[in-house]
């Protein structure tokens, strides 16, 4: 083997290593969004806070409540004259028909209007994910809040004949989510199951300059080897 093809295949492994450190530095420098709960599974520890089953207001409209901890607050629904909303969240029992889904076998939280509501997380956290409603009018705009400033926004888009799932990894805890979406008066968009947590241990992974140093190592070993058997 030459010494070219020796820096061929070495610089695909480096190439390699070191897309991964740098992935590994920034994979929480902000906010990763997963629409895979297997994916959002292998990097967090959650525990399901809110199923909305024991919730014992369903099919009440309210301007907010507080369950488990957290508290959901309505923005938009219906008005009943002026500028003064009618209370515009609530908790759907199962078997409802007028979601994107053929028929609803859960509880969950949605409006008498269009939706738009926020989570606000009593305990906060990195970790937090959601079973997903959409209709046919159009994508679930997400916003994500830390403590004193919107962290990100996702735009969810589903098959609305089926449940989806959104998990969110965050550098910081998350304080609060916001769920906005089109046309929710006509046809239902909401979210269930809520999950929160952490991120598990992120020294399990190598830091980026650990790997650098790992390849540069690697690198120098394989070239003085290589030196090595030339001068023989």
């Amino acid at each position: 083997m030459n010494i070219g093809t020796i820096f061929g295949k070495l610089s695909i492994v480096a190439g390699g290593l070191i897309v991964t450190a740098a992935a590994a530095g920034n994979a929480y420098a902000s906010t990763m969004f997963f629409t895979d709960v297997n994916a959002f599974d292998a990097l967090t520890d959650t525990t399901l806070i809110e199923d909305f089953e024991a919730f014992p207001l369903k099919n009440q409209p309210l301007s907010s409540f507080v369950s488990n901890g957290n508290t959901y607050t309505g923005h938009a629904g219906l008005y009943t004259g002026g500028r003064i909303p009618y209370p515009n969240v609530l908790v759907s029992s199962p078997g409802y028909t007028n979601y994107g889904v053929p028929i609803t076998t859960s509880s969950i939280i949605t409006a008498n209007g269009d939706e738009d509501f926020t989570v606000e997380f009593g305990t906060p956290t990195e970790a937090v994910g959601f079973d997903t409603y959409l209709n046919t009018y159009g994508p679930a705009t997400v916003s994500v809040f830390g403590a004193n400033n919107l962290l990100d926004t996702f735009v969810l888009n589903q098959d609305p004949t089926t449940v989806g799932f959104l998990g969110i990894l965050a550098s910081e805890e998350i304080s609060s989510i916001r769920w906005t979406t089109v046309n929710g008066g006509k046809i239902n968009t909401g979210i269930d199951n809520i999950i929160q947590g952490s991120r598990i241990d992120k020294k399990s992974t190598p830091e980026p300059s650990l790997l650098i140093g790992i390849v540069s190592t690697f690198v120098i070993a394989v070239l003085s080897r290589k030196k090595q058997v030339t001068v023989k």
